[in-house]
């Protein structure tokens, strides 16, 4: 089935929608959809709409809505704070993330880091960003967009972002005296969180000062397997994990 982006209200009374520029474009002559051709447009907030095309207008597509549907958000969200790896590895990593279900992407720099933004930069990457997830979305059938933030710096980000008490810092670490992520899953099996948040550091991993604030902040350090992994695996590698967790906590 076709999809379709919508970031508008619908009223409950309105029997068809209209389609921006840029979602009529792609669907009258990318996909070329046929008429009366079934289209699912959701809106990332776990609202779908079942429509038919009514018209072939490639700036405005007019779709007569069949059916609604409404669909719950998980009762444990993911989180991912990612220090930004080199290239374009930020894009597969929004991509895949939106795939496996992450609520929340949060883009860092870091000591390490080798990619540094200025705001302009740093804007523009964002908006390509949501537009990634929006056709991961597309092609998974997520019905919930992650919320992307800006770049900011670890630093700040614990600075401005107090933890929650239902919330569950994790961060992926080579130090000694990691946990291996099914202990953590029954560590939490009694007191299930309502989020799990997992900080990945960029090729050259965290600084021990920044490991540190990470401790000072909640987080738990656990191990990914026995191998090194790069920056962009093992974030999908926690995600992974993450979603296994709230599986085995029955709060997918």
């Amino acid at each position: 089935m076709l999809r379709a982006f919508y970031d508008n209200p619908v009223p409950e009374d309105s029997q068809t929608l209209t389609l921006d520029p840029g979602e009529s474009h792609h669907l009258v002559k990318v996909l070329r959809a046929g008429e009366n051709e079934p289209v699912c447009v959701f809106d990332g907030k776990g609202h779908f709409w079942h429509c038919r095309r009514l018209d072939n207008n490639p700036k405005a597509l007019t779709l007569a809505i069949e059916r609604r549907e409404t669909v719950p958000a998980p009762r444990c969200a993911i989180a991912l704070a990612q220090a930004m790896p080199k290239g374009s590895l930020m894009d597969d990593i929004v991509r895949q993330a939106t795939e496996i279900g992450a609520a929340w992407i949060f883009p860092l720099s870091s000591d390490r880091c080798e990619v540094r933004l200025d705001p302009e930069r740093s804007a523009k990457k964002l908006e390509r960003w949501k537009q990634i997830a929006v056709e991961a979305c597309k092609q998974c059938g997520n019905a919930f967009l992650p919320q992307i933030l800006p770049v900011t710096s670890l630093r700040d980000f614990l600075k401005r972002r107090s933890r929650p008490e239902n919330e569950v810092r994790l961060t992926a670490s080579l130090e000694d005296g990691t946990l291996p992520c099914p202990q953590i899953a029954a560590r939490y099996a009694d007191a299930v969180p309502e989020t799990v948040l997992f900080f990945v550091g960029p090729e050259g991993d965290f600084s021990e000062e920044e490991y540190a604030l990470l401790r000072q902040s909640g987080c738990v350090p656990v191990r990914l397997g026995r191998n090194v992994l790069r920056a962009a695996t093992a974030a999908i590698y926690t995600l992974a994990v993450a979603d296994q967790m709230r599986i085995f906590w029955g709060r997918q």
